[in-house]
């Protein structure tokens, strides 16, 4: 019996008959407000209006018995009560614990059970009215629980023969337990009025086979970090490394509570440099592995307008998905958006209050995110990769049609981006625009330009919140020859399927100061589409042309020729070139 305790995992049997509840077992809390008469029952002895409790360990919840014997000397009522807890997660439930407790007595004078949520209690198993309907109320209480979470209890008046069943009920809210514990609820005139006796607790705690999460990263300048997991952890065989260049930490100090460890690093962390923390060996305290093993990182720069950009937006939602926003960092810095706002302008220019980015939000150089009320929905909506990054935050609807898109601080005194969208702007293949996001074909291309946007491909479900978007295309120029003016490609599909759907046509010029005029042709010659009229051209650029002709319709499948004219006003030097696209079909 000597080892009973151990294996049973703070199993309890307790009838106070050594005098006391000090020691075998140690029972803490409102220890004035309790001691144990010579009847060697534990009986209560405030002296004022109180709740009063006392908690001893135990973590048996499955497959588990809890028995206690309850007296009241006075008529029970909803401020005159007893309560057993047969679990909880602390011994000091002043503030709320996660648990379930058998109230005994209260408004309805019944033996009842309720699962306690911080301080938020619901009744789950809702005993027989009038049962501790008398003066004094005894009884023995009985509780049953298996390891599916199935509840059953019970209880017995001094003339009756058997336990009497109050009720049944599964119930899995609180998975484990750290105590047991006993509280009655008195008026000034009750405080003596309360008896607990022959508890017996047997069971077991639950086989812990969750995993543990990684809930928390923290660069602290200039070479420590701070690592948070979901539980306490078993750091006794765990390795870190940080890449690039990094030997393992100097030191470790890990948190009472096991949930975190802060680790430092020689030498310092430099700015404007990515790292990769790689861990390996942590797991919980029941030997579960901990799944995520690597995190980036870099040290925090300061953000200026341009660094981030409206990159996406789903403004008119399909029926099954939400709306959402997305931003880009076109910087190779990394980034705190925590706190920044998007917000729409009003008709009179000023902004609406808008809606803030969560906190701890960072944003690596050159990566995506999306913003929306609800991140799981969007994300399995559009069938988003595992490296998307999706964020759920609070909403204001956008408007259907056209509105303008601020991406501000939290003051509204500085602006990052701005976009005023439209409707129209959507491709003209497009008959229904609702559930179509537009996406940005490259982030560097300016803003508010219709030529910037365009409709997301049938192929990612018209849209990619939170990745590269299915209309990205590079921008560079990457053209190695002497070649004044070349199309890429030289062949293009405008069918939104996301492969082609734009032709760019780059340009570059010997000098400064070159006009620029450039017409798309049919093959009889006559003018399909506008591409430049008289434009002031920079040394180095590019014309696009999505395939729409100049009455907003789609041009038909063909080969086409465009004629580009550059002349320079200063010099009087003109340029002149025919060069053939094709619009086909897929």
């Amino acid at each position: 019996m000597f080892f009973v305790p151990i294996f049973c995992f703070g199993q309890v049997n307790e009838s106070f008959l050594d005098g006391n509840f000090i020691n075998n077992p140690i029972w803490t809390g409102s220890t004035s407000n309790f001691f144990v008469n010579s009847a060697f029952q534990l009986q209560s002895q405030a002296t004022s209006t109180s709740t009063s409790f006392l908690f001893t360990p135990s973590e048996a919840i499955e497959n588990a018995t809890w028995e206690c014997w309850v007296k009241i000397t006075y008529s029970t009522s909803a401020t005159n009560y007893a309560a057993i807890y047969l679990v909880s997660d602390k011994n000091d439930i002043t503030s709320g614990c996660n648990g379930y407790y058998v109230q005994i007595g209260g408004t309805n004078d019944e033996v009842s059970l309720f699962v306690q949520e911080g301080t938020k209690k619901t009744k789950i198993i809702d005993g027989v009215d009038k049962r501790t309907d008398g003066n004094p109320v005894e009884l023995r209480i009985k509780v049953t629980r298996d390891a599916d979470g199935n509840f059953a209890l019970y209880s017995k008046l001094p003339t009756e023969k058997d336990f009497v069943l109050e009720g049944t009920v599964q119930n899995n809210v609180v998975k484990t337990s750290s105590y047991f514990g006993l509280l009655f609820a008195n008026t000034s005139s009750t405080g003596s009025d309360y008896y607990f006796d022959d508890i017996v607790v047997t069971g077991t705690k639950p086989i812990d086979k969750t995993a543990p999460v990684w809930t928390s990263f923290s660069l602290m300048q200039p070479n420590k970090l701070n690592l948070g997991f979901s539980e306490a952890m078993d750091y006794t065989y765990a390795a870190y490394s940080v890449n690039p260049d990094f030997a393992s930490p100097t030191s470790q100090i890990i948190s009472a509570d096991k949930s975190s460890v802060e680790l430092t690093f020689s030498p310092d962390f430099e700015r404007g440099k990515i790292y990769s923390l790689k861990v390996s060996g942590l797991t919980d305290l029941a030997g579960n592995a901990l799944p995520d093993t690597s995190r980036t990182f870099g040290i925090i720069e300061s953000k200026k307008p341009g660094d981030l950009v409206f990159n996406e937006v789903m403004f008119d939602n399909p029926i099954n998905s939400l709306e959402y926003i997305e931003i880009y960092n076109t910087s190779d810095n990394v980034l705190d958006v925590s706190g920044l706002v998007f917000a729409t302008r009003k008709t009179d220019g000023t902004l609406n209050t808008g809606n803030a980015i969560p906190r701890k939000t960072w944003m690596l150089p050159y990566t995506y995110l999306a913003l929306c009320e609800n991140a799981d929905s969007v994300r399995n909506y559009h069938n988003c990769p595992p490296e998307s990054n999706i964020l759920s935050t609070s909403w204001s609807s956008l408007n259907n049609e056209s509105a303008t898109l601020v991406l501000t601080n939290a003051t509204k005194d500085t602006i990052y981006d701005e976009l005023t969208y439209n409707v129209k702007w959507h491709h003209p293949l497009i008959k229904n625009t609702k559930g179509v996001a537009l996406e940005r074909i490259n982030p560097l291309l300016p803003t508010q330009n219709a030529a910037t946007w365009h409709s997301a491909a049938s192929a990612v479900n018209y849209g990619t919140p939170g990745y590269k978007n299915s209309q990205y295309r590079d921008i560079s120029g990457n053209e190695t020859s002497e070649k004044t003016v070349w199309t890429e490609p030289e062949a293009f599909s405008p069918d939104n399927d996301g492969i082609n759907d734009v032709c760019f046509i780059h340009y570059k010029t010997d000098a400064p100061g070159y006009v620029a005029n450039a017409v798309i042709l049919n093959q009889v010659g006559s003018k399909v589409f506008q591409l430049a009229a008289n434009n002031l051209l920079a040394t180095e650029g590019f014309l696009t042309w999505d395939g729409k002709t100049n009455s907003g319709k789609n041009a038909n499948v063909g080969i086409y020729v465009l004629y580009f004219e550059m002349f320079n006003p200063q010099t009087g030097h003109r340029k002149q070139l025919k060069l053939p696209i094709v619009v086909s079909s897929r």
